[in-house]
Parts: structure tokens; sequence; C-alpha cells
């Protein structure tokens, strides 16, 4: 009862207020009067409208407004879309549905809550996503000691209250799920879980165990019109609504109310100004930005410029945000003191983006979005803002919007329970909240934020609601939009934007200078000019691009080990970069920049002690001083290690890095090289205790953290790895990092950068430097706790996540390379103490033959240690079988790789090491076994289609068998041809060959020669057309089929299915416990494609090949150029024919014209057509005039190609003929497209000289015609990473 009479006292205070502030200003339709028992609101007067009884249920008046000034800060159309609420709502009682553009969904929401507000209804508020499932909209179970309770959700709640419910953002649901409430909406029925029926008054009556929906129930929905100008809803939900569509405000009417809002600080031209840039905003602006934008600009009108003032609020037509460029006077705001523990050095930049960040929250935003690249300082300076207590929540891909604001749990009686995330306590308390990786939700999660961040209300999914503290703030941190924009028009309206830029270098040099003041100026220098020079590079792989950048954490990393090493300089930047690694033209450019900045490339000199025969790493004066002392040693790993040069420099290294007390290092190499067996031997030196854990495709960010299980009806969470290596200072190896998903292990940043991770559980762990004041809900980190991950890189044919990409500027990396030969034979001679010394060196020579196939391109397989190993160990225990025999245990692989195989073959064979005998080398398929044939040979036969393409062996019905009689196969007999189904070869012997008679084996070779025929006739090609191609073909074989298997791989990564949660089916979803004691029905997980999942079909890349076909190509044909041409362009043709993937254009350039058009994507390729392209390009060759027109084609190529297409030009021009300079070849810069020049048996020197001049590796010269395939595949091969 007190409740209801607050309730009513409430309501006449709104009615009295808005009364005496429009009864002077009413406007026939236009008006809105209010008196005790009726509303009228234009033309439409509704009696005694609704009371509740819970005032906390009706939104508050918008900040700026009031009851006072009301009239005169709503434009007409929103008075407008007021009426027609109310006429749907109370007159007609219809549900009802705003609808309109995405950049005006804040503008919807504020209409609503409005009429809410002015109205005194209270609300039921519901932000749909695609997380949101059936129990979210009836019921949710609850455990408690009494059994199962089922908790009502916000639209029974609504019904059985007689509120309005709010379903915000009805597009983005799932499919079949809203339908759940078809009934409720139509006829105000819906049966529950619990047994019980919400049931309309009208039928209640005949139904008395039923709940009656109240008559004041109402649904209201928000929903965005797409870009193609639609909703796509289910046509029976659809027809359920009453719809309007809320249009932007006019210019002129956006301009009164702004003028009406303001304090009169601004002068009408300012006004004028701002108004007319919203108005050239395409899709509109939402009324309360352009308002808290008047609002900023009125109380900093003398810092920033109008457009600035726009920018941090969203409103722009390029996207762009307000950055310290914007700020024309200091501002005057409250100092903040940065928390002592934090290392933190003040500089102008870091002040003035600091000072962005306070003025977007003393302007009234509650959220402020810092967004900038990595390592541009803005971790550290929103800790410089916040206080000790601040929340930090860190993001990932998998958080749902329920995750956002709470997360289940159990207590110690088994009830289930609702845990505050770090937001919602932040919220609750008044805290500041750093939100670090907002770019990282989908766009659906984050805009379920929208009435918390906009409207400063929170509505949990327990059931509860409440208004945020006044002091909550929020920060949250990003990296900038790529092609595809995370920052959608709906979260563009939620924040204050702020572009946080890299640092200019005199202010990097000043905090490199404070945090580490002995390092040597030279050095520091030296360590900025590389930064400059990568920069700048251009290259084709954004990837790529980023992996060569120099962000302030790499520098960092660097100097921290460069402080105490300053000779091995060059050394720690190629780790940090992880050059290695890289494609050939990216790590050529950055050596280039290396020698440009005076760093020396050859560490060599570092090594020597290495290999002397005086030097002791278990003596190393530092191994000595890092020793600990265990307290369980059996977690210290026992490893049998042979000491060897190469290895113990890396443990070195690593020692290096762990001794200036790096947190965590990145350990990266190929297969095989000792990554594992280095990290156990050194940890064991240091006598360190040891956490290990293996990841995987299915680890979940849980799992790394914690390991919850169900125990007497309650959830218990027990220590990972990660936690007890946390809580007693051990060392976490993480062994293959890269196979989990990457957000996995990028979790692990806020407790490596930030000092503290949030646990599943609620508790936090956090660094004693963090600032975070101590209680039981927090875990102390010991000091010595260290994480340590190992990876293979991210280059095909790894099969692993770029985990290098997200990550190496977090981690200190170390790369362990390929072994050297004196290494190699160490380690080959302490494993096979029986083995021949002359057999080892042999394999020593082998694998570095290997490993030099593998660096130039020719093979794609890297051979390691670890294949080495099991060789000489199979020889020194079966010596007797031969070196040959051992060594096909690791080349059986490659067996059925027949182009592969004759290549490996040869590379054993330079070492006199014969693999196998000629006939097996020829084979281009494995055998399946001796087959005995089931029937008699009889006649020839095409035989059977199976369409399952079932393995047939012996039989003579089925084409594509093997070992069988008179059908097309293979390994059988009397078969007219053959035919390769992907199949064993299941062989029969040579004395049932025999057994097929003469006339049986000349109607098979009639078959042949009638088969091959018509197989010509459908190409349009004779017999010697076949064999041309083919011999032009098999030269680029191995070639062709390694680009393909790389593209394969791409796709196969593209398509790689993710788990799918909330599913009714699957395995059960170790995050979903709490639902599993609570009875529910979509606990489980399963591998599929998201509904939303993008194909690489949508994107198709643009691939130009330029290709020179002038007179001098036919000229001087003599060494193989034009071969070698000829080849290349067939070897890209084969590769991506028929790929939706790729548009592939091939144009020529001679002495007549710089642009003829040999291939276009509209183009069906098939032999036929290919042999015809190459024709073409022989034709020109031998007819065209002579003279040159490279740098036109190169021109024409670049100017005409969509952005980011590959062009590659290839020319075989007389420099000094036609006075091509370094000059002329500055299209290969454009940024525009990824183009390269690659200059073929040129005469001289002049050509290598030039290329070796032009930029960023964007040109070569190839003087061995035989490798311009070779050369080809590696430019596509890495613009396509």
């Amino acid at each position: 009862m007190a409740m209801l009479c607050s309730s009513l006292r409430l309501l006449n205070l709104r009615r009295q207020l808005f009364t005496t502030c429009t009864t002077t200003t009413i406007r026939c339709s236009s008006s809105r009067t209010v008196s005790d028992n009726f509303v009228t609101i234009g033309d439409i007067t509704i009696d005694n409208p609704p009371i509740g009884t819970a005032p906390h249920l009706i939104p508050r008046l918008p900040l700026g407004l009031d009851f006072q000034n009301v009239q005169s800060s709503i434009p007409p159309c929103h008075l407008s879309h007021l009426r027609w609420m109310l006429q749907k709502d109370l007159v007609l009682k219809q549900d009802f549905l705003l609808l309109g553009l995405p950049n005006l969904a804040r503008e919807r929401r504020h209409l609503l809550l409005l009429y809410a507000s002015l109205l005194g209804r209270e609300i039921e508020y519901v932000s749909l996503s695609k997380d949101t499932s059936e129990a979210d909209l009836k019921q949710r179970k609850e455990v408690t000691n009494n059994g199962t309770v089922y908790t009502n959700q916000a639209p029974v709640r609504a019904a059985i209250k007689g509120r309005l419910l709010v379903l915000d953002g009805l597009e983005k649901a799932e499919r079949n799920v809203l339908p759940t409430l078809n009934n409720l909406l139509e006829n105000r029925e819906l049966p529950l879980d619990d047994g019980t029926m919400l049931l309309s008054p009208d039928v209640r009556g005949e139904h008395p165990g039923g709940i009656p929906v109240q008559p004041d129930f109402r649904v209201a929905a928000l929903g965005t019109i797409s870009d193609d100008g639609t909703i796509a809803l289910d046509p029976p939900l659809r027809s359920r609504f009453q719809a309007r569509l809320a249009s932007a405000v006019d210019v002129g009417d956006a301009f009164v109310t702004a003028s009406a809002m303001s304090n009169g600080f601004l002068d009408t031209e300012t006004l004028k100004y701002l108004m007319n840039t919203v108005g050239g905003v395409s899709g509109g602006v939402s009324l309360e930005l352009i308002h808290s934008a008047v609002r900023y600009l009125e109380q900093y009108q003398h810092n920033i410029t109008p457009r600035a003032a726009l920018n941090a609020h969203g409103i722009s037509v390029n996207g762009d945000m307000i950055e310290t460029d914007d700020i024309v006077a200091p501002f005057e705001l409250r100092t903040v003191a940065a928390p002592k523990s934090l290392s933190y050095i003040e500089t102008l930049t870091t002040k003035a983006v600091g000072d962005l960040i306070l003025a977007g929250f003393e302007s009234g935003s509650s959220a402020v979005a810092l967004v900038g690249p990595k390592g541009c300082y803005k971790s550290t300076i929103a800790r410089s803002i916040v206080d000790t207590s601040a929340e930090l929540f860190s993001l990932h891909p998998d958080i749902t919007a329920r995750d956002l604001l709470q997360s289940r749990g159990t207590n110690e009686e088994g009830d289930t329970i609702w845990r505050d995330t770090p937001l919602t306590r932040a919220a609750r308390s008044g805290k500041y909240v750093i939100m670090d990786g907002i770019d990282k939700l989908r766009s659906d999660t984050m805009s379920s934020l929208a009435m918390l961040l906009e409207r400063g209300w929170a509505v949990l999914p327990d059931g509860t609601s409440f208004y945020t503290n006044e002091k909550f703030r929020c920060i949250a941190i990003a990296h900038p939009p790529s092609e595809k924009s995370w920052i959608t028009p709906e979260i563009k309206s939620m924040f204050h934007w702020i572009n946080a830029k890299p640092l200019p270098r005199d202010e990097l040099h000043e905090i490199l200078r404070g945090l580490f003041p002995s390092i040597r100026t030279e050095t520091l220098e030296k360590i900025l000019n590389l930064q400059e020079q990568l920069n700048n590079v251009v290259v084709d792989s954004d990837a790529e691009k980023e992996a060569m950048q120099l962000s302030l954490r790499k520098i960092k990393h660097i100097c921290r080990r460069v402080n105490e090493n300053p000779g091995e300089l060059s050394s720690i930047i190629h780790n940090c970069l992880m050059t290695s690694f890289l494609p050939e033209l990216e790590r050529n450019i950055v050596e280039k920049c290396l020698a440009r900045c005076g760093i020396d490339t050859n560490d060599e000199k570092f090594l020597d002690k290495f290999f002397s025969q005086h030097y002791s790493f278990n003596e190393d004066p530092l191994l000595v001083s890092c020793k600990r002392t265990p307290s369980n040693p059996l977690l210290v790993p026992n490893v049998e290690f042979f000491p060897n040069p190469m290895q113990e420099n890396i443990m070195r290294q690593i020692l290096e890095s762990h001794s200036v007390g790096e947190r965590a290092l990145l350990i990266t190499g190929y297969q095989g090289v000792g990554k594992n067996k280095i990290t156990d031997a050194l940890l064991s030196q240091l006598n360190c205790e040891r956490e290990y854990t293996q990841l995987h495709r299915d680890t979940t960010i849980q799992s790394l953290m914690l390991s919850p299980s169900v125990e007497d009806g309650k959830i218990v969470y027990h220590d990972s790895p990660l936690i007890r290596a946390a809580k007693h200072g051990r060392i976490l190896v993480l062994d293959e990092a890269d196979k989990a998903p990457t957000e996995v292990v990028a979790l692990l940043k806020g407790l490596i950068e930030d000092g503290q991770l949030s646990l599943p559980d609620g508790r936090v762990i956090y660094y004693d430097d963090s600032g975070i004041h101590d209680d039981s809900n927090h875990i102390k980190i010991h000091p010595d706790f260290r994480i340590w991950a190992l990876t293979n890189p991210a280059v095909f044919p790894f099969q692993g996540n770029d985990l290098s990409r997200h990550m190496s500027d977090v981690f200190a990396c170390h790369i362990v390379p390929p072994m050297d030969e004196e290494s190699h034979r160490r380690i080959l001679t302490s494993y096979g103490k029986g083995v021949n010394p002359h057999v080892i060196d042999k394999l020593v020579k082998v694998w570095e033959d290997l490993r030099i196939a593998h660096q130039t391109g020719s093979i794609s397989y890297i051979f390691s240690v670890r294949e080495s190993v099991s060789i000489v160990k199979h020889l020194s225990k079966f010596p007797d079988e031969g070196i040959q025999a051992a060594i096909e245990n690791v080349l059986a692989f490659d067996r059925l790789d027949t182009s592969l195989s004759k290549h490996l073959n040869k590379i054993f064979r330079s070492q006199g090491i014969k693999m196998v005998a000629k006939e097996k080398e020829e084979s281009g398929r494995g055998l399946g076994g001796i087959s005995t044939p089931k029937t008699r040979a009889s006649s020839p036969k095409h035989g059977k289609e199976d369409p399952d393409n079932t393995p047939h062996i012996g039989g003579n019905t089925w084409a594509g068998g093997t070992g069988g009689s008179d059908t097309a196969g293979l390994g059988g007999r009397g078969g007219p041809y053959r035919l390769d189904k992907g199949h064993p070869i299941h062989q029969i012997s040579d004395e049932m060959k025999a057994q097929v008679s003469e006339e049986a084996k000349q109607r098979a070779k009639e078959m042949a020669n009638e088969a091959l025929a018509k197989k010509l006739e459908e190409l349009n090609m004779g017999e010697l057309d076949w064999e041309r191609y083919n011999s032009v073909r098999a030269r680029v074989e191995e070639n062709i089929k390694d680009m393909k298997r790389y593209l394969k791989d791409l796709k196969k990564r593209k398509e790689e299915r993710q788990w799918l949660h909330r599913q009714t089916s699957g395995e059960l979803d170790e995050n979903r416990l709490v639902e599993v004691l609570a009875g529910e029905r979509d606990v489980f997980k399963r591998r599929g494609s998201p509904a939303d999942h993008d194909t690489f079909l949508s994107d198709p890349i643009n691939i130009k090949l330029v290709v020179d076909i002038s007179a001098s190509m036919y000229r001087f044909g003599y060494d193989g150029r034009l071969e070698r041409l000829l080849e290349a362009t067939l070897m890209i043709m084969e590769c991506f024919r028929g790929d939706k993937r790729f548009n592939l254009y091939i144009t020529g350039h001679n002495g007549s014209s710089p642009k003829i058009d040999l291939v276009h994507p509209s183009m069906q390729l098939d032999e036929k057509t290919q042999l015809r392209v190459l024709e073409s390009m022989v034709a020109h060759t031998q007819y065209t005039y002579a003279g040159d027109h490279t740098i036109e084609a190169i021109e024409v190529a670049v100017e005409e190609s969509d952005p980011d297409t590959l062009v590659i030009a290839i020319s075989d021009a007389n420099l000094s003929r036609y006075d091509i300079t370094l000059n002329d070849l500055k299209p290969l810069q454009s940024s525009k497209v990824h183009a390269h020049l690659i200059f073929i048996a040129s005469l001289g020197d002049e050509a290598a000289a030039l290329a070796k001049a032009v930029p960023n590796e964007r040109a070569q010269c190839c003087m061995d015609t035989s490798d311009l395939p070779i050369i080809i595949k590696k430019l596509v091969t890495s613009a396509l990473k």
C-alpha cells in the first residue's frame, strides 16, 4: 500500500509539472496536457491512464530534459510519434513497433522511454541478441534447497503486472526464437514451464488455474531496417505488430531544439555549422547525440573545434574521432595522480589523450572509447586516469550479452546464484571499469549495453535492475576498425570516441629514456630510427605489415634485453619481429632497414663462445644467479639433453629475457627443432617448478583458468595449471599455444600487461603492483610466476592460428631456428653412438640441403631434427636394415606425390643415398596390396560410374576400380585405359595380366584411342597440341601442386567450423553446468558454421599478371625466358581457374601496346583455352614491333585495378636502351594496389642495380629464368596471407 501511494504521488507530481510547463505553450495537435485523471497528446485523450506499483521501473527523463522544458525540447515529429504510441498503446490496445535506420537506434530507444516516462508507464526491458533463448523470454529454472524454482522473465512479468514490454533489436534474435511469444501477442496466452499458463482475462473464467494477463500489458518493439530497406522478420511475427517509421529529425527542428537545450554559450553561426554537418551524415543522426555534442562544445568551445565535438560523438561522414590534433588550447581539468606502482611517464600526447577522456566524462558521457593501434599506450593512459579500485574487464569473442552483466554459479549450499561481472560491480559502486577489447565482441553483444551506457539503467539477467552510481565511468579500449568495421551505427551512438595515435618520436625517446635510464643513447636512436623505417614500408599483406611494426610494447621488450646486452641488438630485434618466419621479400625489407639504421645484421661473433670447447652453459654466471630452490622437486622437469651450440645459445637468450623480468615469453619454431627440449632443459637447470598445459582446438577460456565440476549438487571450481602456477610462483608452459583459438591465449594480455584477471568463479588474480586492495576474493600472484608459450609459426603448411600476429607485442619473442650443421652433428652423434660418423655426416648434409630447398620454396615441408634423430635411432638398433629403409619411414608421407618424391630423391642422391627403385619412383599411387581378379578377362569396357566413389577391388563392373578385369581403372588387366578415382592401387600379377587375349588387348587399345580423340575433340585440341600442353605443364607440376595446396589450406581455414553454443544436442558445454543443474535444454555445444558466417566467396581477390610478350622475348629465347614465362603463366591459370574466390586478369605488353587482354574473369579456362593463351603469347612475341611499354603497362595496370589488387608485372626490357629509371617505377609504390615488377634475364647488372634501388622490395631481378615460377608463387602466397 505504501508503494502504491508513493507511485500515485509520483505520477501526480509528473502531471502537475507537465501541466505547468505547457499551459502557456499549447499548440493544437502538437501539445499535451495532463490532469489527475486524463492524458492528452494532440487530439488523443486517455481517461484514467494506468498507474503501476513499481516506480523504479518507470524510466527517468533523459539528461538535460525535465518537465519544465519538455515542450520546447521535443520537435514536432517526436510529438507525432508520442501521439501515435499513445494511440496504439492505450486507445487501440495494439502492440507496436518503431522502425528506422541503424543510425537512429538510439533515437527510437529515446522516444519509447520518453513515452513511458511521460505517462508513468512501468516497463520491462529485453535487449535481444543472437544469444537470446526461450528461457530468456518465458521462465528460467533456478535450484534451491527446496528443489527447482521457475523464475519469471521480463515478458511474463510484464504480462502479469500490466507493464509495457520493450523488445529492443527485434531483428537481432536468432530465427525461430521470437515465435515463442506469438500466442502471447495474438491471444494474450502463453504456457509456462512450471505448468501454469498465462491467459487472457476474457477466457480466464473457463480456466481457473490460469494466470490472468493484465489489460494494460502491451509489447513495444524496436527494430532496425537493413541497408536494402527491409527488416527480416518472420511473417507471423511481423503481422502481429503495428509499425511506424521513425525518420531523422529535420535539420531545422534539430536547430530549434538544440538552441532550446543549450545554455546560450554558442553563437548562431556555430550552431548552424553543426546542423549543416549533421545534415550531411547519411542515415541521419540521433537528436540526443546532437544535444550531447552541443553541450560538449559549450563546455569546451575554447579547447576544441566544432567539428571535433561532432567527431567525438560519432557524428562524422568519414568515421573520424576526436584526437589530440583537435585540441586548440589546453584543458583545465582536475588532475589525476597515477598509481605509484604504475610505470607511467607522462608526455604531452599522453596528457592530451587523458584530458580528452576526462573532458568526455565531465561533459556528461559515462562511456569513452579509446581506439588506437597496438602498443600506442592506450591501456597505460587508461590506467593513469582511474584509481586503484578500478575494475578490469578483458573481453573475448565468446562473451555473450548476458556474460557482460552477470554469470551464473552456485553457492556453498548448491543454490544457483548470479555473480556480477566487473562491469556490473563498477556500475553499482560508482567505480571506473576498463573494458579491454570491445572490438572483439559481436555487434549484437556490444549493443546490448546500450541501455546501460546511454541511460545509466542496468537491466540484469537475474531479473533485477538499477540505475548506475553517478560516479560510474567506463573506458573501452579497442583496435581501429578494418575493412569491415566493428563500429556499427548503433555502437557509434553509445560512446564518446577518441582516436589514440602512436606517440611521436621525441616522446617515445622521453618514455624509453625514463624507463631505461642506463640504455646507450646511440642504441636507443638506432631502435627509434628502425621504427620509423618500418612504419614507412609498403607490403602486400596487412598481416605482414602488422608483424613488421615496432609498437611501444615491442620496443620495451627490446630495451629490457639490450640494456643488459647492447652487443646483441640485431639478434634481439630479429627475435622480436620473428623475421625468420616472414616471407622472403618482407625479410629482405627488414634487413635493408637494419642496415640503413647502422644495426649489424651479423651475430656470428656472439655465437663463438657456444662453439668453444671451454664454454659450459651449466656454469654460466647468469644461470647460476637465476637458480631457484624448489618446494616441490617433482614439478621440476627431468629431461635428457645433449649439449650443442645452437640450443645452448637459444637457452641463453631465453634466460636473458627471464632474468630481466619478462613476465611472458613466446618461443616459436618449426616442428621438431627442440622447443620443448630447450624449455624443459632450461627449467631443469634453473630448478624451476613447471605447470604444463597442452592447448588444442577445444581449449576454452574457462578451461584455461578453472576446471569446473559438479560435486554434491553444486558447481566446484578447481584451479587450473595457470592458477596454481600464479599462486606458487611456477613457470606455466603453454604447449602448442597456436592450436587453441587465438582469443583463449589473448585473454592473458590483461594478466600480463594490466596485472589482473577476473576468474569465472568471481575471484580476481592480480600482481602486487596493480594497486588492488587485498581481500578474500582476490588472489595475489607470486612474483616468480612466468608464462612460457610454445608455438609453431603461422606459415604454410602449419595449421595453427596466427598467435604471433595478435600477441607478439605482449610476449617477449624467441625464435628456435633449424639446427646448424655442427649442432646437428653433435645431437645425432649423441643419439647414435654406434652409427658410422660418415653416415651421420651424410644425414647432416642432406638435412641442410632440405632446409635450403624449403627456404627457396622448392618444397613446402621443413624436415626437422626430430626425423633425423629417428633415423639415427633406427640405424643404431637395426644397422643391418640400412639407411634407405630408415629414411623411407620419414619419406613415406610423400611417396604418393610423384614430382615431390623425385625432387627429394634427387637431394638424397646428391649425398650418395639412393632411395627407391625407378619403378617406385615413377608410381603416382601407393600400393594397396596384391589383388586376385574375381572374374576372367573378357571384353574391355568403361564400366559403371559409382556415385559414392566406393573403392572397388578385383571386380569387372565399376569404372575406377583397382586390381580387376576389363573396366577402366588401375592395377588390373584388360581395361581400355587408366582411370584414377583416388583409391589405393591393388595390383595383379604379371602372369594374370598375360592371360588377356590379343583380341581383347587390341580392342582395349582402340577404345583408348577413341577416348583420347573424344577428349581432344571436347577440348578442340590435336594430339600435338595435347602433348605440347602437357610438356609445359609437367615442368611446373610441383609448383602448381604446391600453390594449390596453399590455396586449399586458405579455404580450409576460412571454412573452419566453430563451436556453436546453446544447442539442444551435441557435447555438454562446461560453461553451462549451472543450467545443467537447473534442467535447461540448451546446455550443449557442437561444431558448425554460424548463420552469419562470412564466406570467402563474398569478397573475391583480384590478381593481375602483366606479362612481357615483346620481340626480345622471342629474339633471346635461347636462354629459355619465353618458355619460363609460358610455364609461369600456365601455373597461374591452372591454380586459379574455376576458383570463385579469385578474379584472374592476364594482360600482355610489347612494342605495339601497353595492354593486350589475354585472360579476364569471365573466361571459362580449360586446357584448350589455356593453350590458346600460351600460343597467343608466342605469336605476339614473334610478330610484334620492336619497342617497350613496360612503364606504361605498369601505369595502366595500377590505374585500372580495384583497390588491393595484386599486380605482378614481368619485363625483360633493355633498361638503358629505353631509358628506364628509378623515377619511372614510382607506380610500384602505389598504396591503392600491391604492385611488383620482375626483370627477367636482363643484360648486364643494370636491372639488378635498379631492382635493388626500388623501395620495399617491389622489384626483383630473375637472372635464372627457371626461378620465375617460384618467384611468382612466392609473391602470390605472400600477398594472400
